[in-house]
């Protein structure tokens, strides 16, 4: 086959038996004037335009970190090299067996060097950023020929928004070919890909302390929220009344679209970009909160995303898992107590899919009538049942159309309503109370359950079917009990979130009170925390919460852990001296060597427990 090359380099056009994306990437190389025999002008960084770039490539590189050490392994021994590269073509790291090392080194096949095709002729990394595919290009398929002597196989990297932000690849010697490397090389990728997402979403739950507080002095009642894309994604009550609009109106739009339609207002310049101007722009880091405008002075209301809140290993389980729910368009069953954040997590995945520029409805299954549950759901046409509006009334399913529906306490739904509901989510397409008209409908469901539903449907009150439809994914959220040590960033987090909505200045936290916090076992979880702490704050006097403002609960808790925790710790050492005595034939001084005490100390503790003969 290398004769096939041999044709090309001559002339002979077209080429038969050649992939065609390597004709392809041929004849891209032969109009660049690539030369065909050696890499005569080589781009290679200097180390301190490397280490610049390695601070550019900073996510990139810390979403490929365990990727290429864990890929390395499965092919270590057997002379290949694993290469992560930025989409301008440069390898930012490298590693593999050092005799293959060695032999690429001669080809500048190593961290610095650029690899486009333009400069290196076809080869995996240079094509696949070409291509925007992977790409495998083995021996005589590389257009130049001293880098005849290697087999490589690439897959690009893409961000959330889609775009190619890497390359990974696997190189060895030609000769050595594995069917299997080329879609190690796709795992990789998408393996870094969803390191990224989980990046982004940790992001977006980091906020800095400060920069909340500036962001509580500076905004005021009216605020609205665009992404670097001009579409609006969200804003406060006060700020859609400014605007003459519904927010389910305003949500989702272009500015200039719903600025061109809205009564007239007044933007203040000084709120614009306020998070970047504040140093939250790199906490931050997403589109999603690039411009926040106040619309008005007139309060001090600030708009409030949902938000999960905490680092611990149980949150970042959490969160791993909805970066990964978040990329496929699947049906999701959240569980978990009551005021563990079902909703929250909800909204996270609706903002990280690709829907996220669609609506987001939520509706408590619970909360609503079972002869109007329906209706809701699916809507009405005039006439369908006494009290029906005039018009009629699209369900929460219409209006969820291209976006999310959030099925809240979803074990509460009626017999009745499960079967309509499986039937939508396997047709896609409701019919309103009272119609014939079918319309098709292209929504995810998201539902939520603080019940057994596996329990429910042994009971015989929910249905399998469905429940299966639902558990497509199913996210375990646990509750505050398992993740305690996020109380050291929910307590400042609800403190600021009270102070700024009752107009109060910011109250600090005495440490003393994360005893009584942690000891506690929080039985209506994240939501009970956040209703102490807006008690705490109403009733505050002074300028810092201290173990006075805590609840009776929480105080006498407390007391109770530490009395049960003293009268064990006696118990404990009690039997200690015990044995220690037992081991030493009642002999005094050995036994408090066993124990590591002093002689008088333990005289006095033989004393205080009646051990004294």
């Amino acid at each position: 086959m290398n004769e096939q090359w041999r044709r090309f380099i001559s002339g002979e056009d077209p080429v038969s038996s050649v992939d065609p994306l390597i004709l392809r990437s041929w004849k891209r190389c032969r109009e660049k004037v690539v030369d065909y025999q050696r890499v005569i002008n080589n781009d290679i960084l200097p180390a301190p335009l490397l280490r610049e770039r390695w601070q550019k490539q900073e996510e990139l590189l810390k979403a490929a970190e365990q990727v290429l050490p864990h890929i390395y392994r499965l092919l270590q021994g057997q002379n290949y090299m694993v290469i992560l590269c930025d989409s301008e073509g440069y390898i930012l790291k490298a590693i593999g067996d050092p005799p293959f090392l060695n032999k690429a080194q001669k080809v500048y096949l190593s961290p610095g060097a650029n690899w486009r095709e333009d400069i290196k002729g076809t080869n995996a990394i240079g094509t696949s950023i070409s291509e925007g595919t992977a790409v495998k290009v083995l021996g005589w398929e590389h257009y130049v020929q001293e880098n005849h002597f290697l087999n490589c196989w690439a897959a690009p990297v893409y961000n959330s928004e889609g775009k190619m932000v890497g390359v990974l690849d696997i190189s060895g010697e030609n000769g050595r070919s594995d069917n299997r490397l080329l879609e190690i090389a796709l795992m990789g990728a998408k393996i870094i890909e969803q390191n990224l997402l989980l990046q982004e979403l940790q992001k977006k739950v980091v906020i800095s302390q400060q920069g909340l507080q500036l962001a509580g002095k500076m905004l005021q009642e009216g605020v609205i929220v665009i992404d670097n894309q001009g579409i609006i994604t969200e804003i406060n009550q006060k700020g859609a009344q400014i605007l003459g609009k519904r927010r389910e109106e305003v949500i989702g739009n272009l500015i200039s679209d719903v600025l061109g339609s809205a009564k007239s207002f007044s933007l203040s310049p000084k709120e614009e970009k306020f998070q970047i101007n504040a140093g939250l722009g790199e906490k931050i880091g997403d589109k999603r909160f690039d411009t926040v405008y106040a619309l008005n002075r007139a309060g001090q209301n600030v708009i409030e995303q949902h938000r999960w809140v905490g680092n611990s290993t149980k949150s970042k389980q959490v969160l791993e898992i909805v970066a990964k729910a978040a990329a496929v368009n699947l049906s999701v069953l959240l569980q978990g107590e009551s005021g563990t954040g079902k909703e929250v997590i909800a909204r996270y995945i609706h903002q990280l899919s690709d829907r996220k520029n669609g609506p987001f409805i939520a509706i408590n299954c619970a909360a609503l009538p079972p002869n109007l549950i329906e209706s809701e759901l699916f809507g009405y046409v005039e006439g369908a049942f006494t009290g029906a509006k005039k018009g009629g009334q699209p369900g929460k399913f219409e209006l969820a159309n291209g976006g999310t529906i959030f099925l809240d306490e979803i074990s509460d739904m009626p017999l009745n309503v499960q079967a309509a509901l499986l039937r939508v989510l396997q047709e896609r397409e409701v019919c309103r109370i009272g119609d014939n008209k079918v319309r098709k409908i292209d929504v995810r469901v998201i539902a939520a359950t603080q019940k057994d539903l596996q329990q429910l449907v042994n009971d015989g009150l929910f249905r399998l079917d469905l429940y299966y439809r639902l558990k497509v994914i199913t996210i375990n959220l646990p509750p505050l009990r398992e993740r305690k040590e996020d109380l050291y960033e929910l307590v400042p987090y609800f403190v600021n979130k009270a102070c700024q909505s009752m107009g109060k200045p910011l109250l600090s936290v005495d440490r003393e009170i994360y005893s009584y916090f942690l000891a506690y076992h929080w039985p209506g979880n994240v939501r009970e925390l956040e209703n102490c702490i807006y008690s705490m704050v109403a009733l505050a006097t002074g300028s810092q919460l201290t173990v006075a403002d805590l609840p009776v609960e929480l105080r006498q808790n407390l007391e109770s852990v530490q009395a049960d925790s003293s009268s064990l710790l006696e118990q404990k050492t009690k039997l200690a001296i015990l044995e220690a005595l037992k081991q030493t034939n009642g002999k005094i001084a050995p036994a408090a060597r066993l124990l590591g005490m002093g002689r008088t100390t333990l005289y006095r503790k033989l004393k205080k427990y009646n051990l004294l003969k």
